[in-house]
């Protein structure tokens, strides 16, 4: 479909134009997925760790899908990806959240959420670093990945379940204003912007790829790097918006909750509906699950910290994720070898 994507200028300019189509394609993604939420009576925390979940990175999920179905290529595209983005989730836009909120200039989030989400994002990273450890990924290490997920809803739902026990004046009427969606918009809605995503997806892992053969630049490096930045857009824009809005919790739960979500599910489903064995490189990827778990570990002590988060604080997190980026650059440039011994 996009063999006239040839050259890397071309390729350069379908990188930005799919992924400003891919923001505005999510974004109408998002608010079907949430009046659907409402329609279903789903509790506000399921619906987000679900449906906002999946509208925001259902850009991730289609290109793993793509990585399996048409280029057959998991370990070079599909991983690396979902590795990139979750760098970009963990750091950047924590980050972001933090600079764009207007509030006073130190600011607290709710510890038990942290808690929560890192448990179960740790999880899962370790989870997807032990299978790979075996050089494959099995449709039992995919089911396993989405059970962590179900694992993560049900908590999420139980919390939900006391939460609404115990305040007395809960009201179900403060979403009523997104029910001016009906049924059958809906369904046009979700049909056509999950198309719409897809289609601009295969384009930008095409761009990304010929970029990499121009430059000698190998796929696992683009992906890492490029397919993750374009692919984590609608995150980056729902949580600053959250965020300005003084909804801080918001933001980072979404930054959070979404790399659940990326590893659990954009990585599981594909990995379940290969229904074969997908090969992958433990020695390529270890460093970047290590960068995963250091990120992690970095934005908790700050999200954590009992004096509240400054915004100078966000500045720490830019730093960690240049440090990522100069390490693939030197990767790329053969400075520093790829792939480590296993």
């Amino acid at each position: 479909m996009f063999a006239w994507i040839n050259n890397y200028w071309v390729a350069i300019i379908v990188l930005f134009t799919m992924s400003y189509i891919i923001n505005k394609a999510a974004d109408k993604l998002g608010d079907a997925l949430r009046t659907l939420g409402v329609k279903l009576r789903v509790p506000n925390t399921v619906r987000g760790a679900i449906f906002d979940a999946t509208s925001s990175s259902f850009p991730e999920f289609s290109t793993a899908m793509i990585a399996v179905l048409i280029y057959k290529d998991f370990g070079n595209i599909g991983i690396p990806t979902i590795a990139g983005s979750g760098m970009f989730n963990i750091l950047l836009i924590p980050m972001l959240s933090i600079l764009a909120y207007k509030g006073k200039s130190v600011l607290t989030v709710e510890r038990h959420g942290i808690y929560r989400d890192m448990f179960f994002y740790t999880a899962s990273i370790l989870t997807l670093c032990f299978f790979t450890y075996f050089g494959k990924l099995t449709v039992f290490a995919g089911m396993i990945l989405v059970s962590i997920y179900v694992c993560y809803i049900i908590v999420l739902y139980i919390e939900t379940l006391k939460y609404r026990k115990n305040l007395r004046n809960f009201s179900n009427t403060e979403d009523d204003e997104d029910l001016n969606m009906g049924n059958l918009e809906i369904i046009v809605t979700l049909i056509t912007t999950s198309t719409i995503i897809w289609i601009c997806c295969e384009a930008i892992v095409k761009s990304a790829l010929v970029i990499s053969s121009t430059f000698n630049i190998p796929p696992f490096l683009v992906s890492v790097i490029i397919l993750a930045a374009c692919t984590s857009i609608p995150d980056s824009l729902l949580s600053v918006k959250s965020a300005r809005r003084g909804d801080v919790d918001g933001a980072i739960s979404n930054a959070v909750g979404s790399n659940i979500f990326n590893i659990c599910i954009c990585l599981g489903v594909p990995i379940i509906i290969a229904g074969k064995d997908l090969a992958v490189s433990f020695g390529q990827s270890l460093v970047t699950y290590e960068f995963l778990l250091i990120s992690m570990v970095v934005t908790s002590c700050i999200l954590l910290k009992k004096e509240g988060i400054d915004k100078k604080d966000g500045y720490l997190m830019l730093l960690v994720y240049l440090i990522f980026v100069a390490y693939v650059t030197a990767v790329a440039l053969n400075i520093i070898p790829m792939h480590l011994q296993q």
